[in-house]
């Protein structure tokens, strides 16, 4: 058992490998720019002064270099020869993928570098040019079309856009211009495709985003929120809590009830008996949770009805630190109650049935059959041998147990304002907040892992035929 273990404990090396690098893929490829959803209403929309416009920038890059989003993604880059191991200090990723198209189209990163930084020079000297009067109408217009150029991913849209570019410009920055427009008309004339189908390898080595990314899961710190800048790891430790209280009391009352249910419904099989807790079992498992949590609400919480609990929260408004820790506990108790309730109800048809199919499976073997024949007594015969062997389908869903403890119920607790971990997901993806969302996907992941082992372990406590030692 003990080298079973072990082996299992390495095993969970690369599978944790495999997940955080899926994990962090996933979140590479979110939409979206993570520097400039946090820096919203902190700094100007790069606006029509050059200093303002410089601020924004110079903002724009120390936040990104903050977040170490101006590192390679990997240790190393399969990418074509065309391809620099340089394109991820390009700024904004709208630009990096532009560039990169581009590069892929012509296979010259020269001629396409030498198209930006013309690129960057008609846009210097256009903002530079805020205080003419000869624009009239026509600069709001130039602005936005300059501002899609070095985003524009196909070379015939960019050169259609350019064109239209044209006619809007004073004659100051014609100059600029014409040099943007002969760098980009000669990309085909420089092209060197068969750059694009040479692969290569760009080595980085630890200095990249996964690597930084990897050490701070390592550490408990899984970054900062975009949605309010805070870190994670203190976001998902205010948030669990409650998740965990809620579904460790949930998850032992459904336990507790479920399981004498199913052994009853098995012992007396096809009585009145067994019809009567199915009927309600089922009953209750075809009531949807959120139907039924909206209706405690309306019926028990106060308004035109009953008000006997609170209709949402976890404590009441005045609870105070101070409060002796009885009054406290009977204060959370108060208004947790109902949720573990809604929480409850809808698990104990599926456990009960669960057990009962697998006690009657057992009821019927030859070791059951010598049992009785040796005169034990019918509690005996079921709760000391039938029920331990009966236990194996059970452990199997308690596997899954571990990463339902802390991912919460999303709609349930949004229901019950309840500020637990699926309140804080949901909040996540309203919000786009992706390290977030992230964060709860890896730890779901690494905690199944701990409750497939603790499932295999318990395989082999409860029925000693079960063993993971080589004969």
């Amino acid at each position: 058992m003990t080298a079973y273990l072990l082996r299992r404990l390495l095993f969970f090396i690369p599978t944790l490998f495999i997940i955080t690098l899926l994990s962090f893929l996933i979140s590479q490829s979110a939409p979206g720019d993570p520097v400039e959803q946090m820096l919203v209403g902190k700094v100007g929309g790069g606006g029509e002064q050059m200093a303002e416009r410089q601020a924004t920038l110079q903002a724009y890059l120390e936040k990104r270099r903050e977040l170490g989003l101006d590192l390679p993604i990997f240790y190393f880059a399969i990418a074509p020869l065309a391809e620099p191991d340089t394109l991820h200090h390009i700024p904004q990723v709208q630009v990096q993928d532009a560039l990169r198209r581009l590069v892929y189209k012509f296979g010259n990163w020269d001629a396409v570098q030498e198209a930006y930084h013309a690129y960057l020079r008609l846009d210097s000297a256009f903002y530079a040019t805020a205080g003419d009067t000869t624009w009239g109408e026509k600069r709001t217009e130039a602005r936005a079309l300059l501002a899609l150029l070095p985003q524009e991913k196909d070379y015939e849209e960019l050169k259609y856009r350019l064109r239209q570019l044209e006619g809007l410009l004073i004659p100051v920055l014609r100059p600029y211009y014409s040099a943007y427009l002969q760098a980009v008309d000669a990309l085909p004339q420089k092209s060197q495709t068969w750059k694009v189908y040479v692969p290569t390898i760009h080595w980085y080595g630890t200095h990249n985003q996964y690597h930084r990314w990897l050490v701070g899961l390592l550490r408990g710190d899984f970054g900062i929120s975009y949605q309010d800048k805070r870190p994670i790891a203190q976001k998902l430790g205010e948030a669990v809590r409650w998740s965990l209280v809620i579904n460790i009391i949930s998850i032992v009352l459904a336990y507790v009830i479920a399981i004498p249910l199913g052994v009853t419904s098995a012992v007396h099989r096809g009585t009145f008996r067994d019809r009567s807790i199915s009927l309600a079992l089922f009953m209750l498992y075809s009531l949807p949770s959120f139907w039924v949590g909206t209706m405690s609400i309306v019926f028990l919480c106060g308004g035109d009805y009953l008000s006997i609990f609170p209709p949402g929260g976890v404590q009441s408004t005045e609870h105070s630190a101070e409060w002796p820790l009885t009054e406290r506990v009977l204060d959370w108790a108060y208004h947790l109650i109902l949720p573990v309730i809604v929480y409850t109800y809808g698990s104990l048809a599926f456990l009960s049935r669960q057990m009962r199919t697998a006690l009657l499976e057992t009821l019927q073997q030859d070791y059951i059959r010598t049992a009785r024949a040796k005169g034990l007594p019918h509690f005996l015969v079921v709760w000391k041998h039938a029920f331990r062997n009966s236990l194996i389908p059970i452990i199997t869903l308690l596997a899954s147990v571990f990463p339902a403890m802390i991912s919460g119920s999303v709609i349930l607790e949004t229901i019950f304002s309840i500020p637990g971990m699926g309140f804080l997901s949901y909040g996540a993806m309203v919000a786009r907040d992706y390290p977030v969302i992230i964060a709860v996907f890896t730890i779901g992941a690494i905690l199944t892992l701990v409750g497939i082992l603790v499932a295999d372990i318990l395989y082999a406590v409860v029925d000693p035929r079960i063993s993971y030692t080589k004969r």
